[in-house]
């Protein structure tokens, strides 16, 4: 018999690679960008900026303003405004209207993730919560291994614009599969945020959060520019390495 909850956060992941990938996928295809627009590489990585941005400030006061509606609706909402954003990305074809769809993706991007693991803890048991939580961290993890190649791949396929539409397009069947086998689930009332800033009076978890910020700053300045590396420091052709 199949296990549906074991299932469903098998679907959880799937969509946090997806959104995952939305980001870390422009990495690859910043030259391609820059060259279509007739822009700089430097502008360019400005949309991975834009997207981080988004994800950092958007995500808290959504999360927040949106903590006692019921979770399955605001799951599949976030994974509606995420299509909505891989359609604005499609139709870009200026710089301005790349930076809105980034800052679409990464609000929706980090509102799912966040929802996403807030469901986990109410589907399981509390002995599977922790590696029911690493199956959803295993789907943003495998987005920065794939997404990279994965996206190179379908742009030198078809085009940049196509990697927008696939991941749409897939977010679309995780969305449908999962409001048919998420059930209702209670939103929560959201905490103060004089209660969320008191944490910040703890050295351990100040000493927690600038370790993380320090680590995922030096990541994305390299994953943002190690395409243009490659091809110019390097001389390598990165889309005939991954044919």
């Amino acid at each position: 018999m199949i296990d549906m909850h074991r299932l469903t956060i098998y679907l959880l992941a799937l969509g946090v690679f997806f959104t995952a990938t939305a980001e870390i996928v422009v990495s690859g295809i910043l030259p391609m960008i820059a060259r279509d627009l007739g822009i700089s590489i430097a502008l360019a990585g400005q949309l991975i900026t834009a997207y981080s941005l988004a994800f950092a400030i958007g995500t808290p006061i959504v999360v927040a303003l949106t903590a006692r509606l019921e979770r399955r609706l605001v799951l599949v909402s976030a994974l509606i405004a995420f299509m909505l954003g891989s359609a604005v990305a499609v139709s870009g074809t200026d710089i301005t209207i790349l930076m809105v769809s980034r800052v679409i993706l990464g609000v929706s991007a980090g509102v799912y993730l966040v929802v996403a693991l807030g469901v986990v803890a109410k589907l399981v048991s509390a002995e599977r919560i922790g590696g029911s939580i690493g199956t959803i961290i295993l789907g943003f993890s495998a987005a920065m291994i794939l997404g990279v190649p994965m996206g190179i791949a379908i742009a030198s396929w078809l085009n940049w614009q196509a990697i927008f539409i696939v991941l749409g397009v897939l977010s679309l069947f995780v969305t449908l599969a999962l409001y048919r086998l998420l059930p209702q689930l209670d939103g929560e009332a959201p905490i103060p945020w004089q209660q969320q800033v008191k944490v910040l009076g703890s050295t351990v978890i100040v000493s927690g959060l600038l370790l993380t910020f320090f680590r995922e700053s030096g990541n994305s300045v390299f994953f943002t520019y190690v395409a243009p590396f490659m091809t110019d420091m390097l001389q390598m052709d990165i889309r005939r390495a991954l044919a």
